[in-house]
């Protein structure tokens, strides 16, 4: 994402607190902060962080943005960077900001969802972020623009769509953003979007075709709410299964 947070905080759950609203899971729910995170979201972590290091090293950048990177669909692009593109961060505060989406958003849904349903909706915000940028990427070419493209990384996109599912999770969560301002889950998602489109504007006229990554970003954030969508209206098949003609009901 463009923009920076200073800083994220959330109230404890208590035991007499409210009844969580219809349509959100109950806060006492989720997992206490500073505690480790659950398995795939520490192994995210600790690869992100390994490539930041190593995308330090000058003789080692060249080969991860060009293996890694995903890159225009008429230019450098491999099917491999379809899911690798998240795990590259170059710069420090992008990684930091990004790690701390996963951090407190992201091991939050993993032991809400379990491991399988976080990586179903990890790979529908990469995946759907991925396919936005490629078919953008075509537009240059067709319209005749003499303008760059700049390869897709970072996992804002992931991000944005972490942030946007506790949107629909805990719309009336509170949280403190920038130290400052205290806001519902659901306001905090529409200032994010609202400052990604400010940047997207911005970059749409500087060239440099960075705004094709700026668009990729609300590719995540749709892939993440329409994952949501489907769960919400296809519910597991052990509901939809009928029960056994063998086993007797009990009224």
């Amino acid at each position: 994402m463009g923009a920076t947070v200073q800083g994220f905080s959330r109230e404890p759950p208590c035991s007499h607190a409210p009844a969580a609203p219809r349509g959100t899971l109950n806060p006492s729910l989720l997992r206490p902060t500073m505690q480790p995170p659950p398995p795939i979201t520490r192994a995210l972590l600790i690869a992100c962080t390994v490539l930041l290091f190593a995308a330090q090293v000058p003789p080692l950048l060249l080969p991860i943005g060009q293996w890694l990177a995903l890159h225009p669909a008429l230019s450098g692009f491999w099917p491999w960077q379809l899911v690798t593109f998240p795990f590259i961060h170059v710069n420090v505060l992008n990684w930091l900001f990004n790690m701390m989406m996963l951090y407190y958003f992201g091991a939050q849904l993993e032991e809400i969802w379990g491991n399988r349903r976080y990586i179903q909706f990890l790979l529908a915000c990469t995946l759907t972020a991925a396919a936005v940028y490629l078919l953008l990427s075509l537009l240059p070419a067709l319209l005749g623009w003499a303008t760059g493209t700049a390869p897709l990384i970072d996992a804002s996109a992931v991000g944005l769509g972490m942030l946007v599912a506790f949107g629909i999770l805990f719309p009336h969560r509170r949280i403190q953003l920038f130290f400052v301002l205290n806001l519902t889950m659901l306001q905090a998602v529409w200032i994010f979007l609202g400052i990604d489109a400010f940047l997207t504007l911005g970059d749409l006229f500087n060239g440099t075709g960075a705004w094709l990554r700026d668009v990729a970003q609300f590719g995540g954030a749709l892939g993440g709410y329409l994952m949501i969508l489907y769960w919400r209206w296809r519910p597991p098949s052990f509901k939809r299964k009928k029960p056994p003609t063998h086993i007797r009901r009990v009224h």
